[in-house]
């Protein structure tokens, strides 16, 4: 009898959910998608009422296992709300195996339960009848329940409702078969959740499956870019702090190390990716109405005015959205929330706040994007991020640097290199055919003021005593070649060295890509001339040859001429001049190579420049990110310091000799027994030039040496006494006191010059 009640009960309850299952399918309409060669199951959530679209929500959770027990296997389940929960991969694959193992279950609701004995037939009903209510329920919670109970009637199978206390063999070996049979039962019922055992076990609570194990991409409606908005477990807090751009959004910035491989995680929750649901409603509302808009001045159609167009324009839309709402927003609101329409209608939408983090200098994004996350450097260190990008994105990225660069970008030119001035930085883009898996990005991020010598010394690149050669030897006039790998720090070290030139002098600059901080300098009173030539890569023919602009150059004057990189064909025409005496004051630049031997090789070997045409090049200086004691973790720093000589009495061949080198014993590059000897022939050249002798120039290497570290040591109580205006103030003030001495006195005392210098400087910070 009571068997019979509890079958009813449960037919009950199988009417209640279905009936309730098409009430929830009237209102949560869903529909599917292919895109890409992915299908996606799409459920519309904004407009429903039963439920709050979440799989901690039993009424959601049930439509959801009934869709997709329905239709067929989809690549991706969205649920479309104002906040998108995106589930792929292994959170998709766990949901689908918990569907299935709801869709076996039905076929034993009115299964019949094996009770030989005839004493286990309430008890067993009632456990059949458990796990189907609570399966129905929640499918996590009752397959856990499932397994201890098949873990209970193997271990305690015989019948404990034995009235007549019988213990004849042959009540025992019923007994027996019984427990045996109905532990087949309790098996094949396991059988939909194929796989479950391994990714389930009894220490998971159901809310920890539903909110860890199936882990969504969550990303407003508006933004395609999908996160992580919480971190995995396999990670360990390491560092937080915060993102912000000047008079707009403000962003968290916390990084993980991982423990199980030796990476470390960039993890951010942008801030419209953690707003109120009425704060969301305005920011869609407002970005569906900018996208519908249409500049009437055809000025703000240009991709380089129309973001300031649609952040001002959006202010308006704001308030008023927020005003039909019942909203209260403060200014400061509106302002942040024009920002981020701003970011999302003409902007980098996730990537800006990014590279918004001066922090980050390189950001990377591999083919297919939405399979591969993000990846960033910050200071020399690779890290993944809990951001994938989807495939509108890049597309949409790839238009506007095609508006912006005025570059052919297809199939038939798959590469596009380009410099964005609005985020100080340049991106490189490859495409199909190249790259087979489609679009994939790369950022490298200039720094935000230009570096100077004293604030690589406190970035551990160098020592005092190198800064002061390299400033010696660019106030000597020398032609220098800086050295290194990608992303060895080379156009932040000829930046750097930049302001060692006296501002009496012109700069002309070449590069493909601007990367030199050329305003800056002019701004703080240099006198640069900037000249662009075609990219190496992804160029058009309507651009200028760089060999073109090197003549051009050529013709301009003496001046120190900076080359942004040294590796075509026009460097036979560079040293051409060089060798004549052509090329101005002197000539600066970077090449690729991780040796001295490597640029010689480079120039001589690769590119055809004669060897005694080579010999014009004073000095080679290299760069390189070096791992500390064999750690994963890299550092930029200078390695060597070499000044090119003869092979023998007759000129012929070329020779480096070591003025410094590095020390990864100590980390530090040191003064090599040719330069503490005073024995360079760099040193004898500046002499000569100047009309001192080689002991005088060896003392105002010194006197540099000791500047550029008073200088560093500021720094470090006070960050700002080592940015550019700063170092450019004490600079000048250097060079003042020489004249200044040598009008008096007519010749130059350095020890004077250094105690004026040093009187002069603590002053200076006093005021500063």
């Amino acid at each position: 009898m009571t068997s019979v009640k509890k079958h009813n009960k449960i037919d009950s309850f199988f009417s209640r959910i279905f009936t309730k299952e098409k009430q929830v399918t009237k209102t949560c309409s869903f529909n599917t998608q292919l895109m890409a060669y992915k299908k996606s199951i799409i459920i519309e959530c904004r407009d429903c009422t039963n439920g709050t679209s979440s799989l901690d929500d039993m009424v959601c959770r049930h439509n959801i296992f009934q869709i997709l027990i329905k239709e067929p296997r989809v690549d991706k389940l969205v649920l479309s709300h104002l906040y998108e929960r995106d589930y792929e991969g292994e959170s998709l694959d766990l949901l689908y195996k918990l569907a299935g193992f709801i869709d076996n279950l039905g076929i034993f609701k009115n299964v019949e339960i094996p009770a030989e004995c005839g004493n286990c037939l309430i008890k067993r009903r009632n456990i059949v009848d458990n796990i189907l209510e609570i399966s129905l329920k929640d499918p996590v919670e009752g397959y856990l329940t499932l397994e201890k109970f098949i873990q209970s009637e193997s271990e305690d199978g015989l019948c404990t409702n034995n009235t007549d206390n019988t213990n004849n063999k042959d009540h025992i070996g019923s007994n027996g078969r019984c427990s045996r049979n109905f532990l087949r039962i309790l098996g094949r019922m396991k059988e939909g959740g194929n796989g479950l055992d391994s990714q389930l076990n009894e220490l998971n609570s159901a809310r920890y499956v539903y909110n860890r194990q199936i882990k969504p991409f969550t990303r407003p409606r508006f933004s395609t870019s999908r996160i992580y908005t919480e971190p995995p477990d396999n990670t360990v807090f390491l560092e937080s702090y915060d993102v912000a751009r000047i008079g707009g959004r403000m962003m968290d910035v916390v990084i993980y190390s991982l423990s199980d491989r030796p990476e470390s995680l960039y993890f951010v929750i942008p801030p419209e990716y953690n707003m109120r649901p009425d704060e969301l409603k305005i920011l869609d509302s407002v970005r569906s109405r900018l996208m519908r808009h249409r500049p009437d001045d055809l000025n703000f159609a240009d991709p380089a005015n129309s973001r300031e167009y649609f952040r001002r324009r959006s202010q308006q839309m704001v308030f008023e959205e927020a005003e039909k709402l019942g909203v209260k927003l403060v200014p400061d609101q509106i302002t942040v929330f024009s920002d981020i329409l701003a970011k999302y209608t003409t902007g980098l939408g996730i990537l800006e706040d990014i590279l918004s983090d001066n922090r980050v200098t390189d950001v990377y994004i591999n083919a297919p994007v939405d399979m591969n996350p993000v990846h960033v450097v910050i200071e020399g260190e690779e890290c993944a991020t809990n951001i994938f990008l989807s495939q509108d994105d890049v597309d949409t990225m790839i238009s506007r640097f095609r508006a912006l660069s005025g570059r052919p970008f297809g199939e038939a030119n798959p590469i596009l290199d380009m410099d964005l001035a609005e985020y100080r930085a340049r991106v490189s883009c490859i495409g199909n055919p190249l790259s087979s898996g489609g679009l994939a990005y790369a950022f490298r991020k200039h720094a935000s003021t230009p570096w100077t010598l004293p604030r690589l010394i406190n970035e551990g690149s160098m020592t005092p005593l190198a800064a002061g050669l390299l400033s010696l030897m660019v106030d000597g006039n020398s032609s220098i070649l800086i050295a290194g790998d990608v992303g060895a720090g080379k156009t932040s070290l000829l930046s750097a060295i930049l302001l060692e030139i006296p501002q009496k002098y012109r700069i002309l600059t070449i590069e493909d890509t601007p990367e030199l901080p050329l305003h800056d300098f002019q701004r703080l009173g240099w006198k640069v001339q900037g000249m662009n030539t075609r990219s190496a890569v992804g160029g058009s023919d309507s651009e200028i040859a760089p060999d073109t602009a090197l003549k051009a150059a050529l013709r301009l004057g003496n001046s120190t001429l900076v080359i942004g990189e040294v590796r075509g064909p026009e460097t036979k025409i560079l040293y051409e001049a060089m060798q004549v005496g052509t090329a101005g004051n002197s000539v600066l630049g970077t090449i690729h190579g991780s040796s001295t031997e490597a640029v010689y090789e480079r120039i001589v070997g690769a590119l055809g420049v004669p060897e005694q045409s080579f010999r014009s090049t004073d000095a080679v200086v290299v760069c390189s990110n070096i791992r500390i004691s064999g750690s994963m973790r890299k550092k930029k720093r200078l390695i060597q310091i070499s000044e090119t000589t003869s092979a023998n009495p007759d000129g012929v061949g070329v020779v480096f000799n070591d003025l410094m080198r590095f020390n990864a014993s100590n980390d530090m590059i040191e003064p090599a027994d040719l330069l503490d000897m005073g024995q360079s022939e760099l040193i004898g050249k500046i002499a000569s030039k100047w009309g001192v002798s080689v002991d005088e120039v060896l003392l105002n290497l010194k006197m540099r040496a000791r500047i550029k570290q008073i200088i560093a040591e500021s720094g470090r109580e006070r960050p700002e006494l080592v940015e550019a205006d700063m170092v450019g103030q004490a600079n000048n003030m250097f060079w003042l006191l020489m004249n200044e001495l040598q009008d008096e006195k007519g010749h130059v005392d350095l020890g004077e010059i250094f105690n004026r210098w040093v009187s002069w400087y603590d002053e200076f910070k006093k005021i500063e």
